[in-house]
């Protein structure tokens, strides 16, 4: 991986003596039939095999069932589940407690991984044991062709428990690029029945969001391995033609933070950690620095503490531009 300046080759010796996590491979479908065959085949193609696959169809309506079966009646590896239609969350949740591995790999059924996906994924999780949470960026293909992020380095972003407390920022990518420790996916799964029945599209907020507030150690991957496909029935496509969708969506995060964070024991406390937290940052970006000083303009400091946590955290900052 491209982690701290450092590029290994995951065929190259790890010089680690943690052991590889196990990966199990969760694929969510609904009605991509002409899409879910070549996914499970991207997942089924990685130069580091998964431990398994599982595939929850979450009540198709067409003939996505069948195409799986047919494809991959041979392969042992692979489980389908089959559920009445209950949304994203819900068929995460069915694949999850079938799953077996120490680390969750999420793939959407219209989407695709490059083969050498999974092993870059497991060669962070091994390099860098405190990862809870490795993400990678995408290449769009479709009716958009573009990377998500320009390719780069790897990124350590250390802890954001205050930031996503208090200033979520969104950092990471669509469902098929993000990867969880198994206690950490768990924890976030497990919400209140009503509230869960709401997630049945873009789930994928509750696990990025909230893997901050719980702790997680997040890592990125600036290489784009993962292909998200663009086409007329993104789950997001409705959502940029309604007023009235985005509002319900905006209700719906008010109610999924203010949850975990009410999990997590939050309180407005928890902002006086903010300078700790920001240096949990190896190099942090611009940006980040200015998340930082607006959260501790909130914490509840004496003034003269408060510019001393400030300029403490600048000073971090340039530090991360020399290293």
């Amino acid at each position: 991986m491209a982690a701290l300046g450092l590029r290994v080759r995951p065929q190259e010796p790890c010089m680690s003596t943690v052991l590889p996590p196990t990966i199990s491979v969760l694929v969510s479908s609904y009605n991509y039939a002409p899409y879910i065959v070549e996914a499970v085949q991207s997942a089924l193609a990685q130069t580091q095999p998964p431990l398994e696959i599982v595939v929850v169809d979450d009540g198709s309506t067409d003939d996505s069932v069948a195409r799986v079966r047919a494809a991959f009646a041979d392969q042992p590896g692979i489980r389908l589940i089959e559920q009445a239609n209950a949304g994203q969350l819900s068929a995460w949740r069915t694949g999850f407690a079938a799953s077996r591995g120490q680390v969750i790999a999420l793939l959407d059924s219209d989407d695709r991984w490059s083969p050498e996906y999974l092993a870059r994924v497991t060669a962070t999780y091994q390099q860098m044991p405190s990862a809870d949470f490795v993400f990678c960026n995408m290449r769009l293909f479709g009716t958009v062709e573009r990377d998500l992020h320009a390719p780069g380095a790897d990124r350590d972003l250390g802890l954001s428990v205050v930031l996503g407390s208090f200033y979520p920022r969104w950092q990471g990518v669509a469902t098929s690029g993000l990867t969880l420790r198994r206690e950490l996916m768990g924890r976030l799964l497990d919400l209140p029945p009503a509230m869960a029945t709401q997630w049945v599209t873009r789930p994928d907020d509750c696990l990025v969001v909230g893997a901050d507030i719980f702790g997680a150690h997040k890592v990125y991957i600036g290489e784009p391995l993962v292909g998200h496909r663009e086409h007329e029935r993104n789950a997001l496509a409705g959502y940029q033609r309604s007023r009235l969708q985005n509002a319900r969506y905006s209700y719906r995060v008010a109610g999924m933070l203010a949850h975990y964070r009410q999990r997590a024991g939050i309180t407005d406390q928890w902002l006086s950690c903010a300078k700790a937290e920001f240096r949990t940052k190896p190099k942090p970006r611009l940006r980040e620095l200015g998340w930082y000083w607006r959260l501790l303009g909130m914490a509840n400091l004496p003034l003269l503490q408060r510019w001393e946590q400030r300029f403490a955290i600048v000073g971090h900052y340039l530090k991360g531009l020399r290293a």
